[in-house]
This record gives structure tokens, C-alpha cells and sequence, in this order.
């Protein structure tokens, strides 16, 4: 369909227009959370008729589940196009990632708060099954909870993510998280004689113990003292 605007004509898209809509809506959503969202507030936002809006998004609750399926499966999308060879990298490259999108983490966290299911389930489902694959024998010990893994896996790192996006931990830090998560996996989930690559890597990051500074008490006796006195 083609519009006139300033002599010019305009042709209607409306996957574009819907991109739009959405964009907008992720951006308020980071700002404010979703419960003040509506869409009114994202059509002019987004510059698009408000009708046109609700055409694509009849309800607040449909616009919030399409940003954060958008968002989820964009996460996915990129984190899967450059996937490291290591397994002590790959851990790298996730936690770097959530600490280094503030958006993702806000998002998320003001969807649990708000009780919004989530809207892209069959991601978490993926999620859990690398989980799984990540801890079965024999690379992995015996008896390990992978749903309950993965639930703290996820649930440390955004904590983590959050100190740092708040200023409550400094960016270089990371790297102390990092190498304490691996060890916790590698001595606590899998086999380290089958993960020597992430072995070096603890060993690598390892920092080295202060040394604590010894500091010798003399005691001196009264007749030390009036000796001293003397002298």
C-alpha cells in the first residue's frame, strides 16, 4: 500500500513497521520495566499511527512477550554464529557476553519480577539439554541435577552481571569470577582428567597466595625497660 506524505509517496511494511514497533518497545522496557509499558506510549515512540500499532500488538501482553522472545532469540542467534573452540573459552564468552548486555539482564530481571512467563520456553529447553550433554559421565560426574545446574549456572551469572553493571564490582574483577566458576565446575561436576584444557586454564588464572607479613612482639620486662632507661 503506498501513502502520500510531502509529495512523496511511502510504501507500508509491515515487517518493518513491526521491527520498529518493537525496537521502540525494548528501549522503554530497559528504561521503566514492562508494567508501565502501553502501547500508545511505543507508537510515539516508534513514530507510527497508533492504530497501525495495535494492529500488529492488540494487547500490552502480546508487545511484551514479542520484545523479549525478539530479544532471546536475537541472543541466540549471535552467541551461536561465533561459538569458541575451547570449553574454558566458551565459558569465557558467555559470561562476558550477559555482563557486557546490561539490556538482556534488565529485561529478564524485570520479567521474573513481574511474573511474565517466559515467552520463549522451547530456548530454555535448549539451554537445559546442553546442560545436560555438558555434565553426563563420562565427562562429567555421576548424579549431577542438570536442571538444577542450570538453574544456577544462569541465576550466578546474572547476579554477577548485575554487580558489575552497577558498579558494585569493577569490570576486571571478571576475570577472578570466571576462574572461580570453572573451578567450581571442574571440581565440583566434571572429571578434570578429561578436561585438561580447562585444568590449564584454572591453573593459569590461579592467583598466588599473599604472603602475610609476620610481625614480631617483643615483650619487655620491667627490668629490661629500666635498663633501657639507663642507657
Amino acid at each position: 500500500m503506498l501513502a502520500s506524505g510531502e509529495g512523496r509517496l511511502r510504501i507500508r511494511n509491515p515487517a518493518v513497521t513491526r521491527e520498529t514497533i518493537l525496537a521502540a518497545a525494548q528501549t522503554m522496557m530497559a528504561e521503566r520495566g514492562p508494567q508501565q509499558l502501553t502501547v500508545s506510549d511505543v507508537a510515539r515512540r516508534a513514530g507510527v499511527n497508533r492504530g497501525t500499532a495495535y494492529q500488529h500488538f492488540p494487547t500490552r501482553e502480546e508487545l511484551v512477550a514479542a520484545v523479549l522472545d525478539r530479544l532471546y532469540r536475537t541472543t541466540k542467534r549471535v552467541r551461536a554464529a561465533s561459538v569458541p573452540p575451547t570449553l574454558s573459552e566458551r565459558i569465557d564468552s558467555i559470561v562476558e557476553y550477559i555482563v557486557g548486555h546490561p539490556e538482556l539482564l534488565r529485561l529478564s530481571l524485570f520479567r521474573m519480577l513481574a511474573g511474565i512467563p517466559n515467552p520463549s520456553e522451547d530456548l530454555w529447553v535448549d539451554y537445559l539439554e546442553q546442560v545436560r550433554t555438558f555434565v553426563a559421565p563420562p565427562r562429567g560426574r555421576t548424579g549431577i541435577d542438570a536442571e538444577m545446574l542450570a538453574v544456577i549456572l544462569l541465576g550466578a551469572t546474572m547476579l554477577w552481571a548485575l554487580r558489575v553493571q552497577s558498579g558494585a564490582a569493577s569490570p576486571t574483577a571478571n576475570r577472578r569470577y570466571l576462574r572461580e566458576l570453572k573451578r567450581l565446575l571442574l571440581y565440583g561436576v566434571l572429571h578434570p582428567a578429561r578436561h585438561q584444557g580447562l585444568v590449564r586454564a584454572v591453573r593459569a588464572h590461579s592467583v598466588p597466595p599473599r604472603r602475610s607479613r609476620i610481625t614480631r612482639v617483643v615483650r619487655i620486662t620491667p627490668a629490661a625497660a629500666k635498663r633501657k632507661g639507663r642507657s
